[in-house]
């Protein structure tokens, strides 16, 4: 009985053996080969999420220009940076009380940038200068003359500009340097061109 019982033992020891160094070589390999199809698919998305935010950023834009232009109210754009999202507000009064505050545009959601970009990804400038809007957002005064802004979004490698012309209603957009200019306004009588055909 009892060497009945000793085989028994040597028979258990034996079938909780480890892996052998082959089979070890080829879940490396095909761990290797997953994380090289994975890895690009996850930098492709993000950079795609990237361009939808430059886009998103783009339409806020055209939004901030036509409020200002048709709009009796104060319109200002500010960039919270810790929680990482671009804002449209509009400036509101209090009847009662006469206080002025700022309310998030009702038809212009935020832009929300994804985690893994930078607090300091998103940059604000008025005519080239850096713009802070932790405070206080940039506005203009409608039928005020209108800086021209430009909003750059960075990301590793890739940059892009998102430019508004004092005077155009919409942005020219470089992302990673490819973009056309802006259309320049003429003074068709200082050019000699008032009276030629469109």
């Amino acid at each position: 009985m009892t060497q009945h019982r000793v085989h028994a033992t040597k028979h258990t020891q034996h079938d909780r053996r480890g892996f052998t160094l082959i089979e070890m070589i080829v879940v490396v390999i095909v761990l290797a080969v997953l994380a090289s199809m994975a890895i690009p698919r996850l930098g492709g998305t993000r950079f795609r999420e990237y361009e939808l935010k430059v886009d998103q950023t783009a339409d806020l834009m055209v939004m901030f220009a036509h409020r200002l232009s048709t709009s009796t109210k104060a319109t200002g754009l500010q960039y919270d940076a810790p929680n990482r999202k671009l804002f449209l507000l509009t400036l509101q009064k209090d009847e009662d009380t006469e206080d002025s505050y700022w309310v998030d545009d009702p038809l212009s959601p935020p832009v929300t940038f994804p985690k893994w970009m930078e607090e300091d990804a998103v940059t604000i400038l008025t005519d080239g200068d850096f713009a802070d809007t932790s405070q206080w957002p940039l506005t203009t005064m409608p039928g005020e003359n209108r800086p021209i802004i430009e909003i750059s979004i960075e990301w590793e490698d890739h940059a892009s500009l998102i430019m508004l012309a004092s005077h155009a209603m919409a942005p020219s957009i470089w992302v990673d340097g490819d973009g056309t200019e802006p259309l320049t306004p003429i003074d068709l009588d200082a050019a000699g061109q008032s009276r030629e055909e469109w």
